[in-house]
């Protein structure tokens, strides 16, 4: 892997780490999932291995917060996004919509660059 390549995976891990709360209720908010496949989803999806040490205590944070909740299943906590949840999703995502494109406006204009 070239260095641009590093820098994009470092800037990725940065990101989901940054705005796990988002991405967490994103996946929950098409299907309930276990820990272990919100885990495996976000690998696959930005090739980030989060630990269950990174994962869980956002997990317990949304819950306290009303944004998801657990239920056992066979043996395994199912997560699911509450309603309360998916109002907080909608408007954290638009404001982090709105953020990243005023970054990349940001960057762009002082960039003397064109992508």
């Amino acid at each position: 892997m070239g260095k641009r390549g590093m820098l994009e995976e470092r800037i990725a891990e940065k990101h989901v780490k940054t705005f796990l709360d988002i991405i967490v209720m994103a996946m929950l908010n098409g299907e309930p999932m276990y820990g272990y496949n919100v885990i495996a989803a976000i690998h696959k999806e930005f090739g980030i291995l989060l630990s269950p040490g990174s994962l869980y205590p956002a997990l317990h944070f949304l819950e306290q917060n009303k944004l998801i909740e657990a239920n056992f299943d066979r043996g395994k906590i199912v997560y699911y996004v509450t309603p309360k949840g998916k109002m907080k999703f909608e408007n954290a995502f638009l404001a982090y919509r709105a953020c990243m494109e005023r970054m990349s406006n940001f960057v762009k204009t002082r960039g003397n660059f064109s992508t």
